[in-house]
C-alpha cells in the first residue's frame, strides 16, 4: 500500500524533474523543428483535437472541461478566447503553470498531480493529452480520473502506441490499444472512437526534416508529405505511433 509520505515524495521529485525540463521554452522541439516531425505533428493534432471537441463532442461555451497534465494548455490553440468553453487545466510543473497563466489567462490553470489529483468536482469532458505514459501507475490514475467525469460525460486520451514507441525517462508507462480498451472497459467507459496518428516509416522523418532545413524553399512540399504521413493511420490505429481514444462514461 502506498503511504501518504510516499505520495508527497513522488510529487516533489516529479515536480522538480518537470520543472527542470520545462525551463527550456521548446523542450519538445516544436518551434525548432516547425517544418520537421515535431512541428507538423503539433499542427496536425491541434486540427484533429479542434474537430473532436467542436464537431464530435459539440462543445459550447458552457461546456466544462478538465485538462489533466495540461502544460501550457493546448486549448489556447483549439479554441479562440471568445469561443472557449469553461476550462480548468492542471499540471505538476509550477514552471508551466506560471507560463500558462500569462499566455492564456482565460483558462483556469492550477498545480496538481495527474497520478494523484487533489482537485474536486465533476466535468463534462476530461482531456488527458500525452500524459498517461508519464505516470508510474496508469490504472490507479484512470480510476481517480473516472471520479472527475460526470455520468454520460466524455474522456479523451491521447498517448503513444507501445508497439512503435520506446521507454524513456519521461515515457515510463507505454500502453497498447488492447490494454487501454481493457482498463477503460473496467471503468464502465464505452469507447466511441479510436483514432490513429502518424505511421512509423524508418528514416523518413529525419530525411524530410533535413530536406526542409537545407532547402527552405521546399518546406511546403515536405510539410505536405508530413501531413499525409501523419494522417495515414486515422482509421488504422493499430499501425499508428500515437492513439487518441474517445470514450463515454455509462
Amino acid at each position: 500500500m502506498i503511504q501518504k509520505s510516499d505520495n508527497k515524495q513522488y510529487f516533489l521529485e516529479t515536480q522538480r524533474f518537470y520543472n527542470r525540463l520545462f525551463e527550456d521554452d521548446d523542450h519538445y522541439g516544436i518551434k525548432e523543428y516547425w517544418h520537421g516531425w515535431a512541428g507538423n505533428l503539433h499542427r496536425y493534432k491541434v486540427k484533429l483535437l479542434r474537430d473532436i471537441f467542436i464537431n464530435t463532442l459539440k462543445c459550447q461555451k458552457n461546456t466544462q472541461i478538465l485538462d489533466i497534465g495540461s502544460g501550457i494548455s493546448p486549448f489556447r490553440e483549439i479554441f479562440r478566447p471568445e469561443e472557449c468553453p469553461q476550462i480548468t487545466a492542471f499540471d505538476i510543473s509550477t514552471v508551466l503553470i506560471q507560463k500558462a497563466k500569462k499566455i492564456c489567462p482565460y483558462i483556469k490553470s492550477i498545480v496538481d498531480d495527474a497520478q494523484n489529483p487533489k482537485i474536486e468536482g465533476k466535468w463534462d469532458i476530461l482531456f488527458a493529452g500525452e500524459i498517461i505514459e508519464h505516470l508510474p501507475r496508469p490504472k490507479e490514475a484512470l480510476l481517480k480520473w473516472n471520479d472527475l467525469v460526470k455520468k454520460g460525460g466524455w474522456l479523451v486520451i491521447s498517448t503513444p502506441n507501445r508497439h512503435f514507441s520506446r521507454k524513456t525517462k519521461e515515457h515510463i508507462s507505454l500502453l497498447t490499444i488492447s490494454e487501454m480498451k481493457k482498463m477503460l472497459g473496467q471503468l464502465n467507459f464505452k469507447i466511441v472512437e479510436i483514432i490513429g496518428v502518424d505511421v512509423f516509416i524508418p528514416f523518413l522523418d529525419r530525411f524530410l526534416h533535413k530536406l526542409a532545413k537545407y532547402l527552405p524553399k521546399i518546406s511546403p512540399v515536405s510539410d505536405r508529405i508530413f501531413q499525409i504521413k501523419i494522417g495515414l493511420t486515422f482509421r488504422l490505429p493499430w499501425l499508428a505511433r500515437d492513439i487518441v481514444y474517445i470514450a463515454k462514461k455509462r
